[in-house]
């Protein structure tokens, strides 16, 4: 089953008060950030939705949902968490209208013609909710009748134990930290064959109606959760996340770049970006770190923090604000080594300041490029979240879709 990654609800409660503020004075770093085009939209890093709290490092992007062929059945739908661990749309149900919601097509099996209901199964949680079809416009591209997740779906209330064992909801935009997630990672598909061929996923069911009984179920391709970007009629085969530097202090809002394609238009060109082709199955790449492999690595928006197993670090006080995080006594400068199935290798540095200080000296911001934690979820895995992203164009490539760099899946910078 491929991974998916959402490791960004690492909340902080004051964080709470954050509001507003401009991210204008943030520049340079990142190359050159377009400021408009066909094929490019923006992204904030902000506070989040209104109902959520102590959000931070989380790249939100706005999207417009329609009724599949319609051009006035829409709805608009902010802070939606731009995420290159996923695959495909999904949307908090309560965000969306409720006669909107309705006229959505449901998916359902092709036998008995019952619903099908997806269990996603995040790295610190899980969302429950039905599969729909959807136009997806994000700037001007549009990915026409692909299937989205609609999480927390009032239609489902009925969550099986399977699902409800993976950990805690995250049904409400509250528990996700945003009003949705547009996955847009190497592949195009949410899970691929394995759920074609077997429900030991654990990921897709068939729900009766209303009804208090789901049975997990295999489904097609067609009929999986779909990365929209692969359905574009151009600029289909990437893309790029473009965010400039900020300071090591942090900044209270920022504001870049989704650019969709790769080599498909004069503003999202390759150049000389270092390509690190990934697994074709999960989509991992090998980060060398202080003489350790890590093969289990990826490089991963959707987390807002840089995920490192070093035990030499110092972690933050389980009575402090920054529980769970590393807390050195000084900031550390190091230095990690990617390579890639193509064996290509390309040394990075990072920094990984004390969370506390940080936190306790800028309360009102929402960014921060030197925060890290452990990585609980998987000791081989390296996981390079928002704070690598900050001050780099990382392109991610679609499976079996060309570039210059060649074909995907792969990861560059």
């Amino acid at each position: 089953m491929r991974r998916i990654v959402y490791l960004a609800c690492i909340q902080l409660v004051f964080l709470a008060a954050c509001g507003g503020g401009s991210g204008g004075n943030i520049v340079g770093g990142g190359g050159t950030i377009p400021a408009s085009g066909d094929n490019v939209a923006q992204i904030v890093v902000d506070a989040g939705p209104p109902s959520t709290i102590g959000t931070f490092n989380t790249p939100y992007v706005t999207v417009i949902v329609c009724v599949p062929g319609s051009t006035t059945n829409c709805q608009t739908i902010d802070h939606i968490d731009v995420d290159t661990g996923s695959y495909g749309l999904r949307i908090v149900a309560s965000v969306l209208n409720t006669q909107f919601l309705a006229a959505l097509p449901q998916e359902s099996d092709a036998i008995v013609h019952n619903p099908i209901v997806e269990c996603t199964k995040f790295a610190d949680g899980f969302a429950w909710g039905s599969i729909r079809t959807a136009d997806v416009h994000i700037s001007k591209e549009v990915a026409a009748n692909v299937p989205i997740q609609v999480i927390g779906d009032p239609g489902f209330p009925n969550i099986p134990p399977a699902c409800s064992s993976a950990g805690r909801a995250e049904n409400t935009v509250a528990t996700f930290g945003s009003n949705g997630i547009l996955g847009v990672g190497p592949f195009v598909q949410d899970c691929g064959g394995g759920c074609v061929n077997s429900m030991a996923t654990g990921l897709y069911y068939i729900c009766p109606q209303g009804g208090t009984t789901c049975n997990q179920t295999t489904v097609t391709l067609a009929q999986q959760v779909a990365n929209p970007v692969a359905s574009f009629a151009t600029d289909n085969n990437g893309v790029i996340i473009e965010l400039p530097s900020i300071p090591d202090a942090g900044a209270m809002t920022v504001t870049g770049s989704i650019v969709f394609g790769i080599d498909t238009q004069s503003n999202n060109g390759l150049g000389k970006a270092v390509v690190l082709t990934t697994d074709p199955n999960v989509g991992n790449i090998t980060v060398t770190y202080k003489g350790a492999a890590f093969p289990n690595s990826f490089i991963d928006s959707g987390s807002n923090l840089n995920f490192v197993n070093d035990s030499s670090i110092p972690l933050c006080a389980t009575n402090t604000t920054a529980a769970g995080f590393f807390c050195p006594n000084a900031e550390l400068n190091l230095t990690a080594s990617n390579s890639g199935a193509n064996n290509v290798t390309s040394a990075v540095s990072f920094n990984i300041a004390n969370a506390n200080t940080i936190f306790n000296n800028n309360m009102t911001f929402t960014a921060f490029n030197n925060l890290a934690a452990p990585n609980t979820a998987d000791p081989q895995s390296f996981d390079y979240g928002l704070p690598f992203f900050f001050g780099r164009n990382v392109f991610t490539a679609i499976e079996a879709r060309n570039t210059s760099g060649g074909m995907g899946p792969y990861f560059a910078y």
